[in-house]
């Protein structure tokens, strides 16, 4: 079983560097969002000749600006895709690693389904092992299905209110409990806490 449980740990360590990843790529996508509602919420000014005050009288100045913004806007939107077929990949990777722990298990020694729930002093049990690596999965395929749905809903038509309702979506992540995710890693490493 201690084997068992190493091998599982190994498992998580790599989970743990997707989980890494991830967070350096939801502080891109954050900025880049941030940068694209300035730009959504700036159209709206340039597009309205009063704003220009005495530069209206340069031909084509709101056109030249307005091009150049959707120009930036498109850039960042498809740096944002980019970012999000990342994401795309931890999750895929995430998924991958609870597969390969469950055919670690189903290949190993012939474990009952009474001998994968035993626990054995600081050790995880096997069960427990196996559902933290498919609930960290889960977790992160939802908050990937989030996140896609709203990039794929910002638009430069998009109001200033709805920019900033979609941008606080991403930035509280509910589907990925810190605390939780954490207490799976406390359970898996506590022969090393100790």
């Amino acid at each position: 079983m201690e084997t068992m449980v190493r091998k599982l740990q190994q498992k998580y360590k790599k989970a743990r560097e997707d989980m890494e990843k991830w967070d350096e790529l939801q502080s891109r996508l954050l900025s880049l969002f941030k940068s694209a509602t300035s730009i959504i919420n700036r159209l709206q000014v340039l597009a309205e000749a009063k704003n220009y005050g005495v530069l209206r009288s340069i031909s084509g100045i709101r056109e030249a600006l307005l091009g150049k913004q959707m120009e930036t806007l498109e850039m960042i939107f498809r740096s944002m895709r980019e970012t999000m077929k990342e994401f795309r990949g931890i999750v895929l990777s995430l998924e991958k690693i609870a597969r390969d722990a469950w055919q670690l298990v189903k290949g190993g020694s012939a474990q009952t389904s009474k001998q994968m729930k035993v626990q054995i002093g600081l050790w995880p049990n096997i069960t427990y092992c196996l559902g933290g690596l498919r609930s960290i999965y889960e977790m992160h395929q939802s908050e990937y299905i989030l996140k896609l749905s709203v990039v794929s809903s910002l638009t430069w038509k998009c109001s200033p209110t709805d920019a900033a309702a979609f941008g606080q979506l991403l930035v509280d992540q509910p589907n990925i409990p810190k605390d939780e995710v954490q207490a799976i890693y406390d359970i898996i490493f506590a022969d090393e806490i100790c």
